[in-house]
């Protein structure tokens, strides 16, 4: 007994001496849920996520049932002949055009521009409906198959097939373990696959809005993935891109995060990337969050 009550306040000052020389791990605590996952579309759940520690943080995530009947996805398509290689689009404007039920911002893109309907060009992989819109860079990738199989995965990538695919900026989640990178606060918009591949997750943190929700680094992306269920993660645009959308009860589209461009809260960016997920409505309708 006393050698273990002698080994016990060691043990206290090991780990609080750990935790000094690695503030991240209390940055990766697990977010807080506001209520369990409901069902907002067939084979798509909800859920709210907040936390207060480091920092004020606010996020949004589906989890999509990847063998769900009706369950389908689609890039952003490519503008044809036309300068760039896709037109600019909110996340909500690429909702409704597509006629989806939950839509995110995906990969980077250059320029960013003001108005809808002007060429931009995506950086790294984008597939839409097996089209090869934008070629690989060094920029990972989330790719989902004609059956609905999603992986995330680093160049070079094996397209046969890929129906879809979107990049990202980096992996923050690989086989279960966070992805330490040193990266600044910022709103962050990403996506991870369970490891028995049945389930793709969604995420929105929103950031640069203090007392509100100060943004994530990419450590905090990666755990907040895996507290979801997330195996594998990828950190996709974000910034003031960072946007999720769902279809209303009425058909319209509704933002579920608060976007930041400009620095204006509430204020969408045009962007050339998205990634659209359809879906069957439940038999009452969607149900909202």
């Amino acid at each position: 007994m006393r050698r273990a009550s002698a080994a016990f306040p060691r043990a206290v000052r090991f780990v609080i001496a750990l935790c000094a020389a690695c503030p991240s791990l209390w940055a990766q605590d697990a977010p807080a849920r506001v209520g369990d996952w409901r069902p907002i579309f067939r084979g798509i759940d909800y859920v709210e996520l907040r936390a207060t520690a480091p920092r004020p943080m606010r996020g949004h995530a589906v989890r999509i049932d990847l063998t769900a009947p009706g369950v389908e996805f689609l890039a952003t398509p490519s503008n044809g002949e036309r300068p760039g290689e896709t037109d600019s689009l909110k996340t909500s404007s690429f909702l409704a055009r597509h006629k989806c039920q939950v839509a995110i911002n995906a990969a980077p893109f250059a320029p960013v521009v003001e108005e809808e309907g002007k060429p931009q060009d995506v950086r790294g992989l984008m597939v839409s409906q097996g089209d090869v819109v934008s070629q690989a860079e060094s920029f990972p990738a989330l790719l989902i198959t004609r059956d609905n199989k999603a992986t995330i995965a680093d160049p070079p990538f094996h397209l046969d097939g890929v129906l879809n695919a979107v990049g990202g900026f980096s992996i923050v989640l690989k086989g279960g373990a966070i992805v330490e990178a040193k990266a600044p606060l910022h709103p962050r918009t990403a996506a991870g696959v369970s490891k028995d591949g049945r389930c793709l997750y969604l995420l929105a943190i929103d950031g640069r809005q203090p007392g509100f929700s100060e943004g994530a680094t990419t450590a905090e992306v990666g755990a907040w993935l895996k507290s979801l269920g997330a195996w594998d993660g990828i950190n996709l645009d974000g910034g003031g891109t960072t946007a999720m959308v769902i279809e209303d009860s009425e058909g319209k589209p509704r933002v579920l995060n608060r976007p930041i461009h400009g620095g204006k809260p509430g204020t969408e960016r045009v962007a050339a990337s998205h990634l659209g997920v359809k879906a069957q409505r439940l038999p009452r309708g969607p149900a909202q969050p």
